[in-house]
């Protein structure tokens, strides 16, 4: 199915999505049905639950802690002709009391540890510094809105795939399928795609790795890449927060 181009407003002065949120995204897909009941956590713009419910009819709920960006996500959707009805709930997750449990919880989660040098820009930490999700408490609290039976996707800086995968087992999850994500054929990996259940006995299947980039040119990217982001067209607009009224 050829997708329509997908617009998203951005801030300048804010982060931006990048190509983990397309790659989980194009992941994602494949393990969604018509009409899920789906929550996008740390949902920023609103790119991969967008992306989702693209591919089909989904009840849509997104969390953003940050107004405005969750202000920019609530315009993204209702720009759309597919998620014009999508709630976005601007709540930390913690605070976030669903109204029963959902079929699937998408995470793009914040990867760095809170002792880095943090920048000045509140709005980058939020979505880039553990603070406001650590990682333990953030599996543990998707476990409580999830379905038995439902799937959580989600990705992770590769460099941390012990303390992540410790993380969801410690929190009941078990592992269905995982992938490597590499940036050349012969550097380490830097990214984790995990689906996993709660109520899931069997062994898991790790996916064949995905290579973003032929060389260290960033722009000869894979026939893979090439494909994800043919799947994804999106295109920014970018806008300074101060432009934005909440």
């Amino acid at each position: 199915m050829v997708q329509k181009p997908l617009a998203i407003y951005q801030f300048s002065d804010g982060y931006c999505y990048n190509t983990d949120s397309l790659i989980l995204a194009h992941f994602a897909k494949d393990f969604l049905k018509p009409h899920n009941r789906v929550l996008d956590i740390g949902a920023g713009s609103g790119i991969i639950g967008l992306l989702c419910a693209r591919e089909m009819p989904l009840n849509l709920e997104m969390v953003e802690l940050d107004s405005k960006t969750c202000a920019l996500a609530q315009i993204n959707a209702r720009n759309t002709d597919f998620a014009k009805e999508a709630i976005i709930h601007n709540k930390n997750i913690f605070d976030f009391q669903a109204q029963g449990l959902f079929d699937v919880i998408i995470s793009n989660p914040p990867f760095y540890n809170a002792n880095i040098i943090k920048s000045p820009n509140a709005r980058k930490n939020i979505a880039r510094v553990q603070d406001s999700m650590p990682l333990d408490k953030l599996t543990k609290y998707i476990k409580r809105l999830l379905k038995p039976r439902g799937n959580l996707l989600m990705c992770y800086d590769a460099r941390e795939s012990y303390n992540f995968l410790f993380a969801l087992r410690n929190a009941g999850f078990f592992l269905q399928n995982m992938q490597f994500v590499y940036p050349l054929s012969h550097k380490s990996a830097t990214l984790l795609l995990i689906q996993a259940k709660i109520d899931y006995k069997g062994d898991v299947n790790v996916l064949p790795p995905l290579f973003t980039h032929n060389s260290p040119n960033q722009q000869d990217n894979t026939k893979e890449l090439q494909a994800i982001y043919q799947w994804a067209k999106t295109f920014s607009i970018k806008v300074h927060s101060h432009d934005v009224c909440i």
